[in-house]
C-alpha cells in the first residue's frame, strides 16, 4: 500500500472540536501569510521546516498524517514542491489550494530551463505578487469558514496594506545602489521576480530549481562576468549548499579579483526566531528586509 493511501489523505478530513479551521502550509513563506490572515481562527502545521529547500523536499510520515488531518492545503505550485506534485495537485485537489493560482499569468516569469510553458514559482520576491496570493488564501479561509468571514476580511486588508508600504521600503533602498553595480549573483535563480520588480539584474548559477546543478560552464561564465564588470560582491543563499559560490570567489582570486561574499540570503526559506539580530527573519517581512539590507550594504 503507498503513503498516500496509508496515511489516508484522500479521505476527507473531520473538523477539530474547537472549531479552529486545521490548516496545512507547505513552506515557511506561506505558513508566514496564512497564519497572519487566519488569525486564531485556525490551527497551523507548516510542512517544511526553516532553512529546507522545497524543491527537493518530501514529507515525512509525520507530515502525511498533518495532511490527512488537514481541511485545508495551501503549497505554493508553479512546481516548487517538486516532489509533492501528485500528491497536492491530483489527490488533494479538493482542499489543496495554489496561492499563485490566481495571479495573472502575465505577471509569471517564464522557466526558461524547462520547456511546455512552466514559470517561475518563486513569486513571493515580489510583495505585490505575494499581495495576490494573500487575497487567494482569505479567499479559501472565508469559503471553508463563512463565519469567520470579517476577521479574514479584515486581516486581509491590514496584510495588503503592509505589504505595499514594505514595497515602496525596497524600492527606495535598493535605488540607492548605483545602477551600474545592481547585479545580484547568487546560488540559483531564486530573485527574478525581485529582480523584475527593483531592475536589478540577477544571475543564478543553478537553474531556477535547485534539483539543478551548476555545471562548469555556468561558473565559467559567472567568472567572466564578475572580472569583466568588477563586481564586488555575490551570495550565498540559507536553503542551498555554499560550495558553488565559494568556488566562483576562488576563480576570480586565481584571475586577480577579489570579490566578496555579500552575505546569505534567505530564498526558498524564512529563517529561524533570533538567527539575525535586530531582523525577525521568520517572518516574510523580516526575511525580505534582512535580504534588501544585505544586498544593499554589499554592492553599494
Amino acid at each position: 500500500m503507498g503513503l498516500i493511501s496509508a496515511c489516508g489523505c484522500d479521505r476527507p478530513a473531520e473538523a477539530p472540536s474547537d472549531g479552529r479551521l486545521t490548516v496545512v502550509a507547505t513552506t515557511t513563506m506561506i505558513g508566514d501569510l496564512v497564519q497572519r490572515i487566519g488569525q486564531q481562527h485556525i490551527r497551523l502545521t507548516v510542512l517544511m521546516p526553516p532553512g529546507v529547500d522545497p524543491h527537493s523536499f518530501k514529507p515525512s510520515t509525520a507530515d502525511m498524517g498533518a495532511i490527512a488531518r488537514a481541511q485545508l492545503i495551501f503549497y505554493n505550485g508553479l512546481h516548487l514542491e517538486g516532489k509533492m506534485i501528485e500528491l497536492l495537485e491530483q489527490k488533494l485537489a479538493d482542499r489543496a489550494f495554489a496561492v499563485t493560482r490566481d495571479i495573472s499569468i502575465d505577471r509569471l516569469l517564464p522557466w526558461e530551463q524547462n520547456q511546455g510553458g512552466a514559470y517561475d514559482p518563486h513569486v513571493w520576491f515580489d510583495p505585490t505578487l505575494w499581495a495576490q496570493a494573500a487575497q487567494t488564501i482569505a479567499m479559501e479561509l472565508i469559503r471553508a469558514d463563512p463565519a469567520n468571514a470579517s476577521t479574514y476580511e479584515s486581516a486581509l486588508k491590514t496584510v495588503q496594506a503592509e505589504l505595499a508600504t514594505l514595497d515602496a521600503e525596497i524600492a527606495r533602498k535598493i535605488a540607492t545602489i548605483p545602477r551600474d553595480r545592481r547585479v545580484l549573483i547568487t546560488s540559483h535563480d531564486a530573485f527574478n521576480y525581485f529582480g523584475a520588480a527593483y531592475e536589478i539584474e540577477v544571475r543564478g548559477l543553478q537553474g531556477i530549481s535547485t534539483e539543478t546543478q551548476a555545471g562548469l560552464t555556468n561558473i565559467a561564465a559567472a567568472v567572466d562576468y564578475i572580472v569583466q564588470h568588477r563586481i564586488p560582491a555575490i551570495f550565498v543563499e540559507s536553503s542551498v549548499p555554499h560550495d558553488t559560490i565559494l568556488r566562483v570567489q576562488a576563480d576570480c582570486k586565481a584571475r586577480g579579483v577579489d570579490v566578496k561574499i555579500g552575505g546569505e540570503l534567505y530564498s526558498d526559506a524564512l529563517g529561524a526566531p533570533g538567527e539575525r539580530p535586530g531582523y525577525a527573519v521568520e517572518t516574510y517581512a523580516g526575511m525580505m528586509r534582512y535580504n534588501v539590507d544585505l544586498i544593499v550594504n554589499a554592492l553599494r
